[in-house]
């Protein structure tokens, strides 16, 4: 470069080229379309949300949540004011074997290499209350590990201190036998209860949603989940004794906003439902934990998780609850729904994105399938890289390193606000109904889930929605996984 140049260089200001207005990137866009719609542009999805090509700064105008800073009010910026600085989300890995032993052996091989808590998958058995010894048909072994007795939880906790790491149980109904089991257990160790950091969470509506009916009439059910919250709220600060769950819903193909605004509608009937026998809010509502699957919606999946705790802050508080109590926890796992048999290495793929939206959303804890999981029991090999998935989003991405970090993006504060407004509707219309339990009884959630499920169907029939490795892009000569 010439001194001149240089000198050229060096007066040169940006502020000298206009700044393009919308309507002029519109109009080249246009031109670049060579006659198609402008329409061809706006992304429409499943949620009923249109995405545009392109967001401005006015997006923001009237978006109350944008001023809040991490850990205040309303939290779509997160529960913690330093995020992911103050501690990383828990390896939460489901460890889906039929008995106590394998499940123990794959625990005790999985902590010390990645995973930070432990993830209890119940079977169909023992969240339905039945004796594995009797006539329950395929139910001992289906879906998790076969709990029914003292021994059985010893045996699958062996060598695992409860008190020193964070655990999830997903109870089902009925919560109050298996933490019987696990205080048992733990009284039989000279172990304190008190010191107890996790959840043996009840959702007899989620149970419900995927089973069809209940081991027993709801209102005792409830009767027992005010029981157990009471105990907890005197005994165990630290457990959370209410599970809310979306995944009996995403799997059977709902829309994100569906899946949030079906689990807000649960949480409110719980809330309900336990004050009534008894505990205040501020007892109930830091022991509920809300569970999400993470669809392949990159941005949609972030802004769910943030506008699930703008929804959550704001029922909370409208029942009376202190913003301590207007904290969300959330446990997410990546989708079952959009898993393959086919090309079934490209399940890696498909779970590295939704984990990684899951950590932007803010997520407390997390599971990633493993990608063989489709098929059955996982390999040590799949569940390493599951749990290598999780390790290279902590400490490879510097993600953790910045709290919220889509926070302020035009689009992702936009799309936040849609999605909390959005699931807001749907948690009303099951409000109208009755409640979720009525709403699930007159079959409301079922009819919407299932106008959402033939659309996703018939797009991937047509390679409208792709599926790489199996409706596009397939490798003719691959044969699928088999179950194990």
């Amino acid at each position: 470069m010439t001194e001149q140049n240089k000198a050229q260089g060096a007066s040169i200001s940006f502020e000298e080229f206009p700044i393009p207005s919308y309507e002029k990137w519109r109009e080249a866009a246009e031109k670049g379309l060579k006659g198609a719609s402008f329409e061809k542009l706006i992304t429409k999805t499943h949620e009923g949300i249109d995405l545009q090509p392109m967001y401005q700064q006015d997006a923001l105008t009237g978006l109350s949540h944008v001023d809040s800073l991490p850990g205040s009010a309303p939290y779509a910026r997160g529960t913690s004011t330093l995020g992911y600085q103050e501690k990383a989300w828990e390896v939460t890995q489901e460890l889906t074997y039929a008995t106590a032993k394998d499940f123990n052996e794959a625990l005790r091989a999985d902590l010390p290499r990645g995973q930070s808590a432990v993830n209890l998958v119940l079977d169909q058995a023992a969240l339905m209350g039945e004796d594995p010894d009797g006539d329950v048909g395929d139910d001992v072994g289906k879906g998790g590990v076969s709990i029914a007795s003292a021994q059985d939880m010893e045996q699958a906790l062996e060598g695992v201190d409860l008190t020193q790491i964070h655990f999830l149980m997903q109870a089902g109904a009925e919560g109050i036998p298996i933490a019987a089991l696990v205080f048992a257990m733990m009284k039989k160790q000279g172990k304190s209860i008190d010191a107890l950091d996790g959840c043996i969470g009840m959702d007899p509506l989620g149970a419900l949603a995927r089973d069809g009916h209940l081991p027993r009439p709801l209102n005792g059910v409830y009767d027992g989940m005010a029981q157990l919250t009471r105990w907890a709220s005197e005994n165990a600060p630290n457990l959370l004794t209410i599970s809310v769950q979306g995944h009996p819903y995403h799997d059977g193909g709902a829309s994100a906003t569906q899946e949030l605004g079906f689990a807000l509608a649960t949480a409110v009937e719980y809330l309900r439902e336990v004050t009534r026998r008894g505990p205040s809010v501020d007892d109930i509502a830091p022991r509920i934990l809300f569970s999400f699957s993470i669809g392949s919606n990159f941005f949609m999946e972030i802004a769910r998780m943030r506008a699930a705790r703008i929804a959550w802050a704001k029922i909370v508080k409208a029942f009376g609850g202190n913003e301590e109590s207007q904290k969300m926890s959330i446990h997410a796992r990546t989708s079952a729904w959009n898993k393959t048999l086919y090309d079934p290495y490209v399940n890696m793929l498909r779970t590295t994105t939704e984990s990684f939206s899951g950590v932007l959303g803010g997520v407390n804890s997390m599971h990633i399938a493993p990608y063989d999981a489709v098929a059955g029991e996982p390999t040590d090999f799949s569940r390493r890289i599951a749990r290598n998935t999780h390790t290279i989003l902590r400490e490879e991405t510097n993600l953790t390193a910045t709290v919220d970090p889509a926070g302020g993006s035009w689009y992702v504060e936009s799309l936040t606000n849609t999605v909390a407004r959005k699931a807001w509707e749907i948690f009303q219309e099951m409000e109208k109904a009755g409640g979720m339990f009525e709403a699930l009884e007159k079959g409301i959630p079922q009819g919407q889930i299932s106008e959402v499920a033939d659309k996703r169907a018939a797009d991937a029939a047509k390679r409208k929605a792709i599926f790489v490795g199996t409706n596009m892009y397939a490798n003719m000569n691959d044969k699928p996984l088999q179950k194990t």
